[in-house]
């Protein structure tokens, strides 16, 4: 099967840099460009467009390459609501979405908002309600659903979904209950890297990820091969860029491990605060991401 490359494509920058970055990206023939989020960072001041409007927009600017989400916070948006958003930038996108969700992981942010930034479980349990929303609501059904944490009566969801039968959902999935969520409910998982471990140390916990995601397919009598597995890349301390043959390699072993798509962090330098992932070889710039599409990549076609 081939191997699907995106880029991680932080909407760190003003809009216009934004937009001519994923034009550019789109350029090189990668599948799809990802966008982060979040609020923002307590503490850092740093620039960072809100996320659905931004896709809503970059919907309308570009034309080919597919769009999506590393990853949506169930936490910060009610599954209702953002099943609208996704449903109409699908439309907008004629049907170039990708949609990842995640429990949300950053407790300052969460602070900031006055949002409750739950334990392991709570955090597992929010997200298992909004994934089931979301997949009944993405495919353009009325919904009824009573949770503790969310609560619908019979929400109306049109537009009705572009791609049938809906949009692909990913779920952020490190631990095993995300994974389990995974199996049950979405087209693909995301899956990080060790932040800032070695990647020697890093790629055997995918690795076991993986083989966990294959024994609970096994046991709902779901098929592996029919989940997608996409590594974000960057988090780890793996200088993947710091030639073609590194990248070759990480992505080579990587997919050994189990991965069928990467998400490669892109690095635009008018954002200073993230020099540090460029320099160390974990982020591409665009001569580097154009070097790579062109030598490496057609390598795993």
């Amino acid at each position: 099967m081939p191997v699907r490359f995106g880029a991680f494509i932080g909407q760190f920058v003003p809009y216009p840099d934004l937009r001519d970055d994923f034009r550019f990206v789109e350029s090189l023939g990668l599948e799809v460009g990802w966008v982060a989020d979040h609020f923002g960072f307590p503490g850092r001041d740093m620039l960072i467009l809100e996320c659905w409007t931004t896709m809503a927009a970059l919907a309308a600017d570009t034309e080919r390459i597919r769009l999506g989400t590393l990853v949506t916070n169930i936490s910060t948006r009610n599954p209702a609501m953002l099943a609208k958003q996704v449903l109409t930038v699908d439309q907008i996108s004629g049907g170039r979405l990708d949609f990842g969700v995640g429990a949300g992981y950053y407790p300052d942010e969460h602070a900031c908002i006055g949002i409750d930034f739950l334990n392991g479980p709570g955090r597992s349990e929010r997200l298992r309600e909004g994934v089931e929303i979301l997949d009944q609501a993405l495919r353009g059904s009325p919904v009824t659903y009573d949770g503790s944490y969310f609560a619908l009566s019979d929400a109306p969801f049109h537009p009705a979904p572009t791609q049938r039968p809906r949009p692909p959902l990913y779920v952020a999935a490190q631990a095993p209950r995300s994974l389990r969520i995974a199996a049950l409910h979405a087209d693909g998982v995301v899956s990080l890297g060790e932040l800032n471990r070695p990647f020697d140390e890093s790629l055997p916990k995918f690795r076991d990820r993986m083989e966990k995601l294959d024994d609970i397919c096994a046991e709902l009598g779901r098929d592996p091969a029919s989940l997608r597995r996409c590594y974000f890349s960057g988090w780890d301390a793996a200088p993947i860029f710091e030639s073609d043959e590194a990248t070759a390699d990480f992505i080579g072993r990587c997919v050994e491990a189990g991965a069928t798509e990467f998400s490669f962090m892109f690095f635009n330098p008018a954002q200073l605060a993230l020099a540090r992932g460029f320099e160390e070889h974990r982020y591409a710039d665009r001569d580097t991401l154009a070097r790579v599409a062109q030598d490496v990549f057609p390598q795993f076609s």
